[in-house]
């Protein structure tokens, strides 16, 4: 009995997890998609969460089954300001500030609230996921060519933005 008890919590773990990660990221793609559309009014957008078999795909959007990683995919042939590409490279930290701030204040509730021996696979999602916002903010907002898998050789968005900052006008 202990057993199987054991197991069940570990899959309700790794349920968790996989859903955490899976809005994690579908969060930080959204920001790039909104600002897109905000800044380059255009409909054309296609965002992919994880690797591995796909598990869902729509118009828009594609899941895999392991969400460990996310891009959004525009209208490459579309030009615009400086502005408008550092907000779109923008979106997605931006997007990440925004649930950290708020997974804040729902933390604050729950501990004002003493809630969290009623709750403790809520308290622990949302720290998790608190957590992992962090983590992709600094992941992407630092300029850097990233070195690892699976985003080896691309671009963060801090590098995006700072690359598009500097760059001069050729006329």
């Amino acid at each position: 009995m202990y057993i199987a008890v054991f197991l069940l919590n570990i899959l309700l773990l790794l349920l968790l997890v996989w859903i955490c990660m899976f809005l994690v990221i579908f969060g930080h793609e959204m920001g790039h998609v909104l600002m897109y559309r905000i800044f380059f009014r255009n409909k054309d957008w296609h965002i992919t969460i994880g690797t591995g078999r796909t598990f869902i795909k729509l118009k828009r959007f594609t899941l895999r089954v392991f969400p460990i990683v996310g891009f959004y995919h525009v209208e490459s042939e579309y030009k615009g300001s400086k502005l408008q590409y550092i907000m779109m490279y923008l979106g997605g930290p931006l997007a990440n500030v925004f649930f950290i701030i708020v997974l804040s204040f729902l933390s604050q509730i729950i501990k004002a609230n003493e809630l969290k021996f009623e709750q403790p696979n809520l308290v622990w999602f949302l720290g998790f996921t608190f957590r992992a916002n962090v983590f992709q903010f600094v992941g992407t907002v630092v300029p850097m060519k990233y070195l690892f898998w699976p985003y080896k050789g691309l671009l963060s968005d801090g590098m995006r933005i700072l690359k598009k900052a500097t760059e001069t006008n050729k006329s």
